[in-house]
């Protein structure tokens, strides 16, 4: 019998509660390696909680290679190695001491980190040097191993209704090193363009190629097709399923329309950026633009550093038949940039459904955090009468704040209170009074006594303003 204490859960779900209570045994040793687990029947009559708490519970540590499964005999803990528990000892020990800085820090998504399955990835790395030798240390096809090529293919046809030839499939460690290869296809005096507000690194990237770029304003359907059309710009990079940080989905009209515009002139294309499109929460996602693509007009981009983690350097591109004949006469003399072993080792991550089932997880747990942030601000005095935007998708909320404190004067009073946020005028080209005075609140794992003082201190920089603040 093994039975828990509930009770003791705090803000917690059962699932949650369970799989922590499960993994800190087995980490200690009370569980040990080899025993047998309870059914899921057992587990769940003995501790009064439905079998699909236990299920769920025992789905994750299977997947994270905690415990093994038999066919006929159950769930067992598996082996354990040394260096697994001393890495999820180094995790915790870098994020407590990270965390000093701040009561919470709002600015950027890390609940990635603390999810990833380390010991399933470390398992996997371990058959794929068992598995491949020669493989290893071959030089590698340009584009990518051919099985991860592949895989990417079979994985977009069945999360996104692409039908993606795996020959047109290029990998690279980083969106930055594919667009570094993308923009020698073009003319180099083709104009780009990008959404205002949006993704701060796309500027970046544009300024260090020198590029000639130009920003379009966003309508609550997507990016402005006439202002599109006024700017001579070539080349649109767009996020149409989930922008940053207006957190918006491209209507459907208006992805017509900008397939519209890209058929209209010859050079003309659409780098559709899918960067975090598996965080949707409230029904399924939109059809990728590349779906309705029949001419050839639309480069697909994405990574997986943000849904798997940031150390994971694997992006890729889907680009149209012709352009890759273009990529091949720049790009076959070029080695590829990601190490084979984690190319092997991502591909059995994606065959297996392993990708499929952390990312289950992960919306789950993401769609958590972000009612308890949500609600923490619903409870609060000031931030209870604000405009709150977003929840439906994505990893952050907007708030709009009724205030004259000037977004700058605000980021640095809420650092003094140790308080990290960031405000969406921080992502615009151009300042514009409608984007002033709006919160950019990222989900947090911090506990809800952490949230709620960090709200409390937020509270006290603004009423420590009154004089100039209505709300």
């Amino acid at each position: 019998m093994l039975v828990y204490d509930f009770a003791d859960r705090k803000d917690k779900t059962l699932y949650e509660f369970l799989y922590n209570s499960l993994k800190r045994d087995i980490l200690n040793g009370r569980l040990a390696q080899g025993s047998k687990l309870p059914s899921k029947r057992a587990l769940a009559k003995d501790n009064q909680i439905s079998v699909r708490t236990v299920m769920n519970a025992y789905e994750q540590l299977l997947a994270e290679g905690f415990i093994v499964s038999e066919e006929k005999r159950g769930y067992f803990v598996a082996k354990v190695y040394e260096d697994d528990i001393r890495s999820i000892k180094r995790m915790k020990k870098a994020k407590e001491e990270k965390q000093k800085d701040y009561v919470v820090d709002f600015t950027a998504h890390k609940l990635v980190c603390d999810k990833f399955p380390v010991s399933m990835w470390k398992k996997i790395m371990r058959e794929v040097l068992t598995d491949y030798d020669t493989e290893l240390i071959q030089k590698a096809d340009y584009r990518g191993i051919r099985k991860l090529r592949r895989a990417i293919a079979d994985y977009l046809y069945r999360s996104r209704g692409m039908n993606v030839d795996e020959e047109c499939v290029v990998i690279g460690a980083g969106i930055e090193y594919l667009f570094g290869r993308l923009y020698k296809i073009f003319p180099k005096d083709s104009i780009y363009a990008m959404e205002n507000p949006g993704y701060q690194r796309i500027r970046h990237i544009y300024e260090d190629y020198s590029l000639k770029w130009k920003c379009i304003a966003m309508d609550e359907e997507g990016i402005k097709i006439r202002d599109l059309e006024e700017s001579n710009a070539k080349i649109i990079h767009t996020s149409p399923e989930h922008h940053f940080p207006l957190g918006i989905t491209m209507s459907k009209k208006r992805r017509e329309e900008l397939l519209k515009w890209a058929n209209e002139e010859p050079d003309r294309y659409i780098i559709e950026d899918d960067y975090d499109c598996e965080y949707r929460y409230d029904a399924r996602l939109a059809p990728a633009i590349q779906c309705g693509d029949e001419t050839g007009r639309v480069i697909y981009i994405n990574s997986f550093s943000k849904s798997l983690a940031p150390s994971i350097r694997i992006s890729y591109m889907v680009l149209p038949k012709e352009l890759m004949e273009k990529y091949k006469k720049i790009a076959s003399v070029y080695s590829n940039s990601v190490c084979s072993c984690d190319q092997y080792a991502l591909a059995k991550f994606l065959d297996a459904g392993y990708f499929e089932r952390h990312m289950r997880r992960m919306k789950k747990y993401c769609q958590e955090q972000g009612n308890r942030l949500l609600k923490a601000l619903k409870q609060s005095e000031i931030f209870s009468k604000a405009e709150i935007y977003g929840g439906k998708s994505g990893t952050h909320f907007l708030v709009k704040l009724d205030t004259r404190i000037s977004d700058k004067q605000l980021v640095e009073e809420a650092k003094k209170q140790k308080v990290k946020i960031r405000c969406l005028s921080k992502y615009c080209r151009e300042d514009k009074e409608s984007y002033r005075h709006t919160l950019v609140f990222h989900y947090t794992d911090a506990s809800d006594e952490e949230i709620k003082e960090a709200i409390h201190r937020l509270e006290k920089t603004l009423k420590k303003n009154s004089s100039d603040t209505q709300i």
